[in-house]
């Protein structure tokens, strides 16, 4: 997982051409506008989804992974915390639906939060199970952007 700043985008273009296209798209002046919804770029091999919502508490999230595509999730506006743990050893909870891209897990007592404010983006991959809209100091408002980067 790699969290940063957006205007630190840039250090992270030469990871691949996919992330490289994924932060191209975030410079776009509409996104901020656009409706909630999904938006593609290059067909599956890179889409948005724009996102609003209302910041849960931890126990009404879920742990979740993928193995298709690499996470690039963009905080407009809001906060969040978004919890990580690497996937290694941890127990299924719903077994991967490959037409979603996504399995859940039973969450373990060793969490990471991170603290996505305004501005800020994460990137995760494959191996990093993670639990996204959850409250930093109760419900918060949050205008998101998730881009989906397949893997080659």
């Amino acid at each position: 997982m790699i969290v940063d700043n957006i205007e630190n985008a840039y250090l992270y273009t030469g990871l691949s051409d996919g992330l490289k296209k994924a932060f191209e798209s975030l410079t776009d002046s509409a996104l901020p506008k656009k409706d909630d919804g999904r938006y593609e770029v290059d067909g599956d091999k890179l889409y948005y989804i724009v996102q609003h919502y209302t910041t849960k508490l931890l126990e009404e999230c879920k742990l979740e992974a993928h193995k298709k595509y690499i996470d690039v999730q963009f905080v407009v506006s809001g906060q969040e915390i978004l919890y990580y743990v690497p996937l290694k050893g941890l127990k299924i909870e719903t077994p991967y639906d490959a037409t979603k891209d996504v399995a859940f897990y039973k969450v373990p007592g060793d969490l990471t939060a991170v603290n996505l404010r305004q501005g800020m983006f994460c990137i995760l991959f494959p191996q990093d199970a993670h639990i996204p809209c959850c409250q930093v100091d109760g419900p918060s408002n949050v205008h998101k952007v998730v881009i989906k980067v397949k893997i080659d």
